[in-house]
């Protein structure tokens, strides 16, 4: 963010530099913890840019307090750093979303050597720059060209990133602040003498800027926390919850003194889908048949994948729903697919002290009546023989 000339026990600025020292200290505090969680460069780039910024705040707040003497070279050196902090910091947020390509990192590794270069380029005495011959101090302090540079990266970073990342308003709000709070910075330093105020403004925008960057570091977070727990308990292929987090929710649902109808579903002749038409073939009918047992068990009950082509689901309720949404499975599957379902239900009732592996096993023995007695049907563990209850893995 832009840097203006400033005199000891400036309030504004020790009111700015406060603010965005705290902001700053919660958004290193967050990127240290995701940098420790997972080593990804984006997490790296992010603390050595907010590493920077919360460097130059400090000693911004150390001048405005007389902690350090006023001189030209820590207001250089602090523009010089904020000028690679924005753009490490927006290609940190960049690779937030997507991994870094062979052309990021030439347009990466291009700014910050042109601003480099730039850098240097305004300390070479010029026609531009007062007193140039003799004056280092001056030239320290007249940098119009690292200025407008900076001016420009707000521009360049809206068009490069901007379009491709999530929460767009969020990152161009902050892309503005942060250009509006440097084109104040350039009016105040470089305006006429009235101009001053403008610096006060530029202070006030940088917190701006600031909170935005903060809130949608916070969100992008969250999402990715979101994201890496909804992988941990749902199956890759079909996006029906896994086993263990399905079984959870079973034996839950079994404590909450409601009827629960466990569903266990299986893919006839799903092995010579496999070998006749291919995995891919195959994949793509199990994620077909897992989408309609999500339709149909949604908002009455769970959906999971138990293994291999056998898929589960419980529904919360009577039993008629939980007989009626199986049987809407088993039709649906043989209408809308190339395939059908063998179909077992069991249901327990409240007080029957069954666990949720005992109720998904019986559930598995119905379905096995279900495939040795014609397929393409539903069994209710409730009306089948006594002789056919025995466990279904001495069946198999």
């Amino acid at each position: 963010m832009p840097s203006i000339d400033v005199s000891a026990n400036n309030p504004g600025l020790l009111f700015s530099s406060s603010i965005s020292v705290v902001v700053l200290g919660l958004m290193l505090f967050m990127a240290f913890r995701l940098h420790a969680g997972n080593r990804r460069a984006a997490y790296r780039n992010l603390l050595v840019s907010l590493g920077f910024i919360l460097i130059h705040h400090a000693l911004q707040l150390a001048l405005s307090v007389g902690w350090l003497p006023q001189a030209a070279g820590f207001g250089f050196a602090g523009k010089l750093l904020q000028v690679f902090a924005f753009i490490v910091m927006n290609f940190a947020i960049f690779e937030l979303y997507f991994r870094r390509r062979s052309r990021t990192r030439m347009w990466f590794i291009g700014l910050l050597v042109l601003g480099a270069f730039i850098g240097a380029g305004d300390l070479i005495p010029g026609p531009g720059v007062p007193n140039a011959g003799s004056d280092w101090g001056a030239r320290l302090a007249h940098t119009p060209v690292l200025d407008g540079y900076f001016l420009l990266l707000p521009l360049l970073f809206g068009l490069m990133i901007g379009p491709h990342i999530g929460q767009r308003r969020k990152y161009g709000a902050g892309l503005a602040a942060a250009f509006f709070a440097q084109l104040c910075a350039v009016i105040a330093q470089y305006g006429p003498a009235d101009a001053a105020e403008f610096g006060n403004l530029a202070e006030l925008l940088r917190v701006v800027y600031y909170v935005l960057l903060f809130t949608l570091l916070f969100e992008r977070v969250v999402e990715l926390m979101m994201t890496a727990y909804r992988s941990s308990i749902t199956d890759g292929l079909t996006n029906l919850y896994n086993r263990r987090y399905f079984m959870g929710q079973l034996e839950r649902a079994l404590r909450s003194g409601k009827p629960v109808g466990a569903i266990f579903c299986d893919i006839d002749n799903f092995k010579r889908l496999n070998d006749t038409h291919g995995h891919h073939k195959a994949d793509g009918v199990l994620k077909q048949v897992a989408a309609l047992i999500a339709e149909e068990t949604e908002g009455i009950g769970v959906a999971g994948r138990y293994g291999g082509e056998e898929l589960v689901a419980f529904v919360v309720g009577p039993a008629l729903a939980a007989a009626q949404a199986a049987e809407s499975i088993r039709s649906r599957t043989e209408k809308e697919s190339i395939v059908t379902l063998s179909v077992g239900l069991r249901v327990a009732v409240p007080g029957e002290g069954i666990t949720a592996e005992e109720l998904l096993k019986q559930a598995d023995q119905a379905m096995y009546f279900s495939k040795t007695s014609g397929k393409n049907r539903v069994t209710d563990y409730a009306g089948m023989p006594q002789t056919d209850r025995a466990p279904a893995a001495m069946k198999r």
